[in-house]
């Protein structure tokens, strides 16, 4: 139903729009080190240079490749070369850090592309080099590709429930054919992509960057390689973070099979009723499931169409919706979606079941999907067939009767089989004693507490639970309170106290003064666009703020805003130019905090590192203008 996604798309990650309220920014996103900051000690043997991948736009970022074997046990034979990406410690150096988002099948070094620097920065980490990779099997290391685009084109958005023969004869078609282009192109060979060989992959990065031990950052799935890494070499373990933990392997089989289904069902009925509740959800109504279930019947009926030619059925709206109830801060984003669709609109919905699946817009896909189905195969997680399906599915319909429609019988087979021999996976138990931080979130849909409590149990005498009480998956750079517990692990080697919990941040209250702000002729109305923000990274916990747009230009704003706001006791602090395409004007106000106003071009729109905003902004002739507010 749903991989344990650390996906992070992105999601926690400080917002570069909010960042950039310090008045003294550079002109780029990347702060340069202090001057008395020491260039780290590198002893490693692996050649660190700068990066020409395109996914890397932070130039502080360094990448390498490394041969490890194919095969551990034959570390003579044949290799392959894994993919690192680090940000390099700026201080005295201690260590490294290595980073996981989860998966299985995600890619670390886009991870890291994107967080790396952020991590560092805002959880201390200046003395450690963190370093992401893509694991065995994942796009730039060996990616797994046994179907085309093309074909997984033609598969991806099956209509699971076919009403015409032509439905039928599309699912017939494409059953077994991605075990059959996987064993013809890798062979025997699939039962190498395993967590265990992962694992062993790990402490080659660390045996080749000098170190004796190694520090690791995993979520979801990379909380269960984490783990094995731990089981597999205690010694060589320093700290160790696993956020929103992943721990399956002692699940019943109708465990297997409600665990997810269940959380993600809780997860919809907490998104539905805020949704109800709140005028601003597109989906808004009096009852939004009811809604909702007949949309999914419109679109088996009658599927929306796009603008590039393909249309979303009610499959693609069950991928979205998951998508999106990873994060309270997409819940906005589904509502909107789900209502252009029921107006015939399908792009919304599309893009993001695009999304969990990780196509692009050409058509490109990553190997996510490919490379998940033979982890898991290769590390013995995927679910046993039951012996009494009809009881699972029994099961399924009690707790998730939304996300079990249409399962049958017939849905329960063990795929793995026809790709490899069956395999026991790894069973975790850590004997070292570095310090072990395991958090587990009440409200995840991806991954239950109860997994955090049994990895906890697991992984020895120093590992210590922490639960969050809101809502998502994955709560590093999301909480403060997770983040700031999470850096004293791997930075300063301390371990909360038993029992601690921590709740969601508040969001930033709207101040006084905001009621007062003059709109300048030429600035439009306030825009109500949760893709916008979501763009942007901006979240209700970070800023309060507000997104207008403008046919003036930056200048021209920020001089109309200037004449009112220091008559009424505002004082700049500064006008920097934090990215390119971003002009800002910063503000101490009345009461001590912070005003800005950021202008954005229209020739940053096609920015990937802004969200591609030319795809959201209502007008895309004009400026986006955001005015956010930060208490000082």
């Amino acid at each position: 139903m749903a991989a344990c996604s650390g996906d992070g798309d992105g999601d926690g990650a400080t917002s570069t729009v909010v960042a950039a309220t310090d008045p003294a920014a550079d002109e780029t996103t990347t702060t340069p080190a202090d001057d008395d900051t020491v260039d780290p000690v590198d002893l490693s043997t692996i050649e660190w240079v700068p990066c020409t991948d395109d996914a890397v736009t932070d130039d502080a970022l360094e990448c390498a490749t490394l041969a490890v074997p194919l095969d551990h046990a034959a570390p003579d034979g044949e290799s392959i070369d894994l993919a690192l990406i680090r940000a390099p410690a700026t201080d005295d150096r201690v260590g490294a850090v290595l980073l996981n988002p989860g998966g299985p099948g995600a890619s670390g070094f886009d991870f890291a592309a994107n967080a790396a620097s952020t991590l560092q920065s805002e959880m201390g980490l200046e003395a450690f080099d963190l370093v992401g990779f893509d694991p065995r099997g994942v796009d730039r290391s060996n990616g797994l590709r046994c179907l085309t685009d093309a074909e997984i084109d033609a598969t991806v958005y099956l209509d699971s429930s076919p009403d015409t023969p032509e439905e039928q004869a599309a699912l017939d078609a494409a059953d077994g054919q991605f075990e059959e282009a996987c064993l013809a192109k890798y062979g025997d060979t699939l039962r190498l992509y395993s967590t265990e060989n992962t694992a062993r992959d790990m402490d080659e990065i660390r045996a080749a960057m000098g170190d004796e031990t190694i520090s690791y950052l995993g979520i979801s799935y990379g909380t269960y390689l984490g783990a094995a890494y731990a089981t597999l070499f205690p010694e060589r373990v320093r700290a160790l973070v696993l956020d929103a933990a992943y721990e399956p392997t002692g699940d019943s089989i109708v465990d297997q099979y409600t665990t997810q289904a269940k959380g993600f069902e809780d997860a919809f009925d907490s998104w539905a009723e805020w949704c109800q509740a709140s005028p601003d959800c597109g989906f808004n109504s009096a009852d939004v499931g009811s809604d909702f279930d007949a949309l999914r019947q419109q679109l088996d009926d009658s599927p929306a169409p796009t603008a590039d030619g393909r249309s979303a059925n009610e499959q693609v709206m069950g991928v979205a919706t998951i998508q999106t109830l990873y994060s309270e801060s997409l819940w906005p984003v589904l509502g909107n979606a789900l209502r252009d669709a029921r107006d015939g609109r399908g792009d919304e919905l599309l893009s993001l079941a695009d999304q969990y699946m990780e196509r692009e817009a050409d058509g490109s896909y990553s190997t996510s999907s490919q490379s998940q189905s033979i982890i898991d195969c290769a590390s013995g997680l995927d679910p046993a067939v039951p012996d009494d399906a009809e009881a699972v599915i029994a099961s399924l319909q009690e707790v998730a009767p939304r996300f079990s429609e249409g399962v049958t019988v017939d849905d329960f087979e063990d795929s793995c089989a026809l790709l490899m021999p069956s395999v026991e996976p790894l069973a975790l138990a850590y004997s070292g004693d570095a310090p072990v931080v395991v958090v587990g979130g009440l409200n995840d849909p991806a991954a239950p507490v109860r997994w955090a409590e049994e990895m906890t149990a697991v992984m020895g005498s120093t590992a210590r639970l922490v639960t969050y009480t809101g809502e998502g998956h994955g709560f590093v750079l999301t909480s403060t309170c997770v983040t700031d517990i999470e850096a004293a692990v791997l930075r300063d080697l301390e371990l909360p106290a038993e029992g601690t919990s921590c709740d969601p941040d508040p969001d930033i209250p709207r101040p006084a003064w905001w009621d007062d702000l003059p709109v300048p002729a030429g600035v439009d109305d306030v825009i109500t666009s949760p893709e916008v923000t979501l763009a942007l990274g901006i979240t209700s916990t970070l800023a309060y703020s507000e997104i207008r747009q403008s046919a003036l230009d930056p200048d021209a704003v920020f001089d109309a805003y200037g004449a009112v706001l220091e008559a009424e006791g505002f004082t700049e602090l500064g006008r920097p130019s934090p990215f390119e395409g971003g002009q800002q004007v910063v503000y101490s106000a009345p009461d001590g905090q912070l005003f800005s106003i950021l202008a954005i071009t229209t020739d940053a729109y096609d920015d990937p590192e802004l969200g591609n905003l030319g795809d959201v902004v209502p007008d895309p002739s004009k400026l986006l203008l955001v005015l956010l507010n930060l208490p000082a």
